[in-house]
């Protein structure tokens, strides 16, 4: 009987020790500022306080590294303090981000190896706003006020009523007219389509004619430069460039005949741009005509082949 009393303080005291030392354990996760722009970076502090005697076995990154947009440049190496009974360590993680909107800096698992077992531990969430340009403290919005009415009359509705009449008129002379003219026309010839590979080499040359940059107007020279490389990608693939982030664009281009060899060096082109344009980037002097040189490259590369009148006949039959 007094060993099995024994055996069981044994246990006790050796649950309560565990209890003690897991309830000694804290992970932690803190950003240097949760607003920010375009192109910054910002640091990730990880911190773990643990009780002497256990270890930390490995630390899970995957889900900040699946985070879109935002990379890991840079990470430290753990730094290791002695507190009394605890062990204090800490790392830092550089992180930069590549796009607007709102994110959370996911909870990151650490695995302790204590008392024989593996536990872990979770960090933290932090939300990140991300925004495409700085907005100025001293801008204030005023409330929107409600627009002072009177009541309507008669007088009020004269001008439509006239404007509709002179458009019914008008219609009915067009219409007239137009019947005349389709009796005695002959069909006008067909409607000559410029290739969009074309149009946006007419339009490269002409920006590397008027000499933007070397003026000094960056922002224009990069904003013109993307809008044709945007205009030749909804031309040539029909995907909606023009209103599209860069990660839209990419990601609808997956859907379309595109040569994947030039996706990292569009993505450069138009990443570039709107650092320039929204974070105020100033790349060297050699790198505009670089990029205009990628921009041919990429347009004559990747233009639409022509069809043979031989193979359309073979198509149609």
């Amino acid at each position: 009987m007094k060993f099995q009393i024994n055996h069981i303080t044994t246990i006790l005291l050796l649950f309560i020790s565990i209890v003690a030392n897991a309830q000694r354990v804290s992970v932690n996760a803190q950003v240097d500022s949760t607003n920010m722009v375009i192109g910054d970076k910002f640091k990730l502090h990880l911190i773990a306080t643990y009780p002497k005697g256990s270890a930390l076995e490995s630390i899970d990154l995957t889900a900040l590294k699946e985070i879109e947009n935002v990379d890991i440049e840079a990470e430290s190496d753990w730094d290791s303090t002695a507190v009394g009974q605890e062990i204090l360590l800490k790392k830092d993680l550089t992180l930069q981000v590549w796009d607007s909107g709102y994110y959370w800096i996911p909870e990151i698992p650490f695995v302790l190896a204590q008392n024989g077992a593996s536990n872990i531990y979770k960090t933290n969430r932090i939300p990140i706003t991300v925004a495409a340009v700085i907005l100025q403290d001293s801008i204030q919005l005023a409330d929107i006020k409600d627009i002072l009415r009177e009541e309507a009359n008669w007088e009020d509705y004269l001008f439509l009523i006239v404007a509709f009449g002179l458009i019914c008129f008008a219609v009915l002379g067009y219409y007239l007219w137009k019947r005349k003219q389709d009796l005695k026309t002959v069909p006008p010839p067909p409607e000559i389509i410029i290739p969009a590979h074309e149009i946006a080499l007419t339009a490269l040359t002409q920006l590397k004619g008027e000499k933007l940059w070397q003026q000094g107007d960056i922002k224009t020279y990069q904003s013109r430069l993307t809008y044709i490389i945007r205009e030749y990608l909804e031309n040539r693939y029909e995907v909606p460039a023009l209103e599209s982030t860069t990660d839209e664009i990419l990601r609808s281009l997956k859907k379309v005949d595109f040569d994947s060899s030039w996706k990292d060096k569009l993505q450069n082109i138009l990443q570039v741009a709107d650092l320039v344009k929204f974070a105020k980037a100033k790349p060297p002097a050699d790198f505009h005509d670089k990029v205009l040189q990628e921009a041919e490259d990429f347009v004559l590369a990747t233009k639409a082949k022509p069809i043979l009148i031989e193979e359309e006949k073979t198509k149609l039959s």
